[in-house]
């Protein structure tokens, strides 16, 4: 028997992304439609139907990582119907001939239920659907269909249409409110759990199912991990199938579960109709461009959450003077025992102790180990302290393994292989810094003047004299290197959306010994890898991309590790390490 349904927070709804979405699509499908003429416009300010006119879904407008996920569903739905087939009788489309865009827009602008913000009444917007998997950002995909009848549809090469369902697990099945109609799917709003996985737990933060900071909270720790683990494989495998292959490494775990965040950045909207005494501070409401007042947020360290407070103290007191909204900064910084203001650069850091700072123009000292690391609060460094001794001690290990196996590999026994490093994307300096001692010479490249002072500075605190920080485009990093890349290695730490497919052109023609790859999008990262590949750069499985011309450099992927470094949420760091062929 199903168990008693749970009864959901009431904004446990789509995600914020979609939210987003909501906002910026355009309400009509022609460019005519777009700029309408003034007979349209009197008619539309004068309350005619031409207000509540229909929008029609389109592609262009649909997240494709959700399509991609769809597809994903499909494929394995069919692998688990018919798990002795060969894999090339699958078919090339679910749903609709492959390439058949007309019969393709006839089945994603048909949904099957009406939705809230078309108009349709609560009643018409409810239904019972089944979870069958997690999108990599953490939201139930959903059907109306069993896992069963699922796997009939794939079979026939049919597919359901699809309901994205937040705050769900593998296995669920919950009851929905459908919100918007997308490409193909629907936004939904969680109502209730009707039937829970085992795997659901109790959540300990009162604002989860509201609050859009977290989405994986309803899981056990485990749980996430293996789920993460999981996502990067699915992203290496939708970027190349040759790279389902490749064997990815357990996710090495956060010391801290909670209590792990050194910054959070809280915001607050002013809004015509709210008094001041009433204006909530706190993180966007999950599939709303709206504010949740948030207290106290579980997931920030003692120092961050006491820091918080007291902004959230100083902020109300002069909301009143506010005309309209503002983010504020709480960031944990480590200062001398008696003396807050002095200058760190000499003191210890045993001798430090933890304070906040809530001004977005103040200074931070973080601590990576013995390492101190100073920058200004507004910028870009690491948010989980706990993990990043672990996190670049990773990064420190794999390049002093790789430079002992070449040089046993060439009979120089103790002389080094690698004797140069190149850190691109060096932002403060964290990985140069934290592997220096292991370098004749470390050279980073940042586009920002003020963190490539910010590096060079922390090189001199952590007595790091063989680092020197440049100025520079990373897509012309190796104009500044003057060592062979036979003796070089590479550490490249791009932001989320990856690198640049001149970079990494650049990085082929240069041909260093070892690279190490650091993400934080791990979808990019792997689209970067694919980009590698197609220029016959990567081996897998001893195969390399048909090219007219082999580059001279060829990689194999020597380890794929990935980092938690955001329990309770989707986000999952990875690092690959490539070495050059012999």
């Amino acid at each position: 028997m199903p168990d008693v349904p749970t009864t959901c927070p009431p904004a446990a709804s789509a995600s914020s992304e979609a939210a987003a979405k909501r906002e910026a699509s355009p309400a009509c499908d022609s460019a005519a439609e777009k700029q309408p003429c003034p007979d349209q416009k009197r008619a539309k300010h004068s309350g005619s139907k031409t207000r509540n006119k229909k929008r029609l879904p389109r592609k262009a407008n649909a997240d494709e990582a959700m399509l991609d996920a769809i597809e994903l569903m499909m494929r394995n739905a069919w692998r688990d119907a018919a798990p002795d087939a060969d894999p090339q009788s699958m078919p090339k489309a679910f749903g609709w001939p492959a390439n058949d865009s007309h019969a393709e827009a006839d089945f994603c602008r048909a949904p099957p239920i009406a939705s809230k913000l078309s108009g349709g009444q609560p009643s018409e917007c409810e239904i019972d659907v089944h979870v069958h998997e997690l999108t990599e950002r953490g939201v139930g995909l959903a059907t109306r269909e069993s896992a069963h009848d699922l796997r009939q549809l794939a079979l026939a090469g049919m597919r359901p249409w699809a309901f994205l369902v937040p705050f769900t697990l593998r296995g669920e099945t919950v009851r929905v409110r459908s919100v918007r109609h997308e490409w193909g799917y629907t936004q939904s709003d969680l109502l209730a759990v009707v039937q829970k996985s085992p795997l659901r737990i109790d959540v300990p933060c009162s604002y989860f199912g509201q609050c859009s900071g977290c989405q994986l909270q309803h899981m056990a720790y485990a749980d996430q991990l293996d789920f993460k683990r999981q996502m990067v494989r699915r992203a290496l495998d939708h970027a190349n199938p040759l790279f389902s292959n490749l064997p990815v490494s357990r996710v090495i775990q956060s010391p801290l579960e909670f209590g792990y965040r050194t910054k959070l950045t809280p915001h607050f909207d002013i809004r015509k109709d709210t008094t001041p005494e009433n204006v909530a501070i706190g993180f966007a409401l999950v599939g709303q461009r709206k504010v949740l007042d948030i207290e106290d947020c579980m997931i920030g360290t003692d120092t961050v959450r006491a820091g918080a407070k007291k902004a959230r103290e100083v902020t109300k007191a002069k909301i009143a003077s506010y005309k309209r909204g503002a983010t504020l900064l709480i960031r944990e910084t480590n200062v001398p025992k008696d003396h807050p203001e002095s200058d760190v650069t000499d003191v210890p850091a045993s001798e430090l102790v933890k304070d906040y700072v809530l001004d977005h123009k103040g200074w931070v000292t973080d601590l990576v180990g013995e390492l101190k690391f100073r920058y200004p609060a507004s910028s870009f460094f690491q948010n989980n302290s706990s993990i990043l001794p672990a996190f670049t001690g990773y990064v420190r290990d794999e390049l002093s393994k790789w430079n002992q196996n070449l040089s046993d590999a060439t009979s120089q026994g103790s002389t080094r292989v690698l004797t140069h490093l190149v850190d691109a994307y060096c932002g403060s300096g964290l990985f140069g810094i934290a592997c220096h001692s292991d370098f004749e010479k470390v050279v980073g490249i940042e586009i920002s003047n003020e963190s490539i002072s910010c590096a060079n500075n922390n090189a001199k605190m952590n007595g790091a004299h063989n680092c020197d920080f440049l100025l520079g485009d990373a897509s012309k990093i190796f104009d500044k290197v003057d060592a062979s890349p036979m003796n070089t290695a590479v550490i490249i730490d791009p932001p989320r959306k990856g690198s640049n497919p001149d970079f990494l052109d650049q990085l082929i023609a240069y041909g260093p010994r070892v690279i190490v790859y650091i993400a934080c999008g791990v979808p990019a990262q792997a689209r970067d890898l694919n980009h590698m590949f197609s220029r016959g750069a990567i081996s897998i499985d001893g195969s390399t991309a048909p090219v007219e011309v082999k580059p001279a450099s060829v990689y194999t992927v020597a380890g794929v590790q990935p980092f938690d470094l955001f329990p309770q949420t989707y986000h999952v760091e990875n690092i690959i390490t490539l070495v050059l062929q012999d």
